[in-house]
């Protein structure tokens, strides 16, 4: 069976999470270097859900690193509202923190591009909770946007359809022109914005989900294909780069 667990019920299960032990790029890490991380499982997450005919499982293949993968499912049914499948982390971050958010994801050798964006990871304020910063694939490129103001292209997926996509992202939350939003991929810092107001509106802290989210079909039909899977590996919420960028993990 390559599909180990799977969880396709609204509402979804509380699930509890610890971080793990291992060593990164050769040596190990300190306790309040690394804050989170998964190694690619449904299970360890706070929280896990999917809307309408979603999935989001553990499966054997493909990986990145290790045994196992998550992998996100949306299938279009017709109707309007929305269509997550996806887990979170409560409590990510709070306003004066500066995180590192790394992960590999990866989109099938046969993605269609298209013109509607899905949203492979979003960060959202949490008392009270609403959308701010969503990260996407939109055509044929991984770009980012939403209330927070902060938006832009992180860079081209053109060639790499069928592989694993690193992308570690900085948040520095904070105001008055202290903070700082940063993009890696695969290792190439391609936005570097600091210096900036990085502030959730409604909330002193951010969660962060993990996923697919088709938010085209909300109020619309696809523009693609009606079934749509990403898969994620080595999730992790780290003190630096070097701490979050994937490649990195042991």
């Amino acid at each position: 069976m390559r599909r180990r667990q799977a969880l396709a019920v609204l509402g979804g299960t509380v699930l509890a999470g610890t971080v793990g032990a291992a060593g990164t790029a050769g040596r190990a890490y300190a306790a309040d270097e690394v804050y989170f991380q998964n190694r690619g499982s449904v299970e360890g997450w706070d929280y896990a859900y999917t809307q309408k005919d979603g999935v989001i499982a553990t499966v054997d293949s493909p990986v990145y690193k290790g045994a196992h993968s998550l992998e996100a499912t949306q299938t279009y049914i017709g109707e309007t509202g929305g269509y997550h499948s996806e887990v979170i982390q409560r409590g990510a971050q709070s306003v004066g923190e500066d995180k590192y958010y790394g992960q590999a994801i990866r989109l099938a050798a046969d993605w269609e591009f298209h013109d509607q964006n899905v949203t492979f990871q979003q960060w959202s304020p949490e008392d009270p909770e609403g959308p701010w910063l969503l990260m996407f694939v939109i055509g044929d490129e991984i770009r980012f946007g939403g209330s927070g103001g902060i938006k832009g292209t992180v860079g081209s997926v053109t060639a790499l359809r069928g592989t694993w996509l690193r992308v570690v992202t900085r948040l520095k939350l904070a105001g008055s022109g202290a903070g700082a939003f940063e993009v890696w991929l695969n290792g190439t810092k391609t936005v570097s914005r600091t210096g900036i107001t990085v502030l959730p509106s409604t909330s002193r802290t951010i969660r962060w989900s993990n996923g697919i989210y088709c938010t085209a079909w909300r109020d619309g039909t696809p523009s693609g294909p009606d079934v749509l899977t990403i898969h994620h590996d080595n999730h992790r919420i780290a003190s630096s780069y070097a701490l979050a960028e994937p490649a990195n993990w042991s």
